[in-house]
């Protein structure tokens, strides 16, 4: 790894609680991967002895059902880790597989040695448990949207859950391509395109390519609590 790879690494939330020992540690079971578009970093059940820090690109978590049908549970964007909670599985498995959505670095780290330094930094355990807290109540949210909402209402949701403001207008750009968003809401393709169709047709959006624009983030609202 590159001073600026490293920087990034020794302020990240997982290891900015160690000590220059402990960091020197680390760094001699880190690996640096590169991964092309469409790539896989590992299968579901596959033996799960490393986790992951992404540094660029894009990796979706997903599994594929009975039918066939794909389902992405999580996108890692650059800056986040995961498969960190196998660290805490004696003889674990992942339990999801792990694709590349476009090229990609990423670091990646054994389990058993880092699990031997979380026993002397407490507040390393701590930063570790904050962040499957964090997954756990995201996964619950998600169980909620499933059981709860419709498409419609998925996909709006989606679209205000990327906008900081409540008012106004604004152009958000999406951060996948439109068929692995429709997987990561449990939505159908055809069905996504339609919900599509129907906010341009209603002029709540307008979209060019993977642009979104909103002219009216409280109207967009407004129509998604009607569904």
């Amino acid at each position: 790894m590159d001073e600026e790879q490293e920087r990034f690494l020794r302020s990240h939330m997982l290891f900015s609680a160690l000590n220059d020992q402990q960091w020197q540690q680390v760094k001699t079971t880190t690996r640096t991967l590169t991964l092309a578009e469409g790539e896989n970093l590992f299968e579901v059940r596959s033996q799960a002895n490393r986790f992951f820090v992404l540094w660029t690109g894009q990796i979706k978590l997903f599994r594929i059902a009975a039918n066939g049908q794909e389902k992405i549970l999580e996108l890692i964007r650059a800056g986040e880790s995961f498969a960190t909670a196998v660290m805490f599985m004696e003889g674990g498995r992942y339990p999801v597989s792990a694709d590349a959505l476009e090229g990609s670095v990423l670091f990646s780290f054994e389990c058993r040695p880092f699990l031997d330094l979380l026993r002397s930094s407490p507040e390393s355990c701590f930063r570790i448990m904050a962040d499957m807290s964090r997954r756990m109540r995201a996964q619950v949210m998600e169980i909620d949207r499933l059981s709860l909402q419709s498409a419609r209402e998925r996909l709006i949701g989606y679209l205000l859950g990327q906008v900081s403001q409540e008012e106004g207008q604004v152009t958000l750009h999406l951060e996948a391509p439109k068929r692995v968003l429709a997987a990561r809401l449990s939505i159908q393709p055809e069905t996504f395109s339609r919900i599509l169709s129907l906010l341009k047709k209603r002029q709540l959006i307008h979209a060019t390519g993977s642009e979104i624009h909103i002219p009216d983030i409280a109207e967009l609202r407004r129509f998604g609590e009607s569904a």
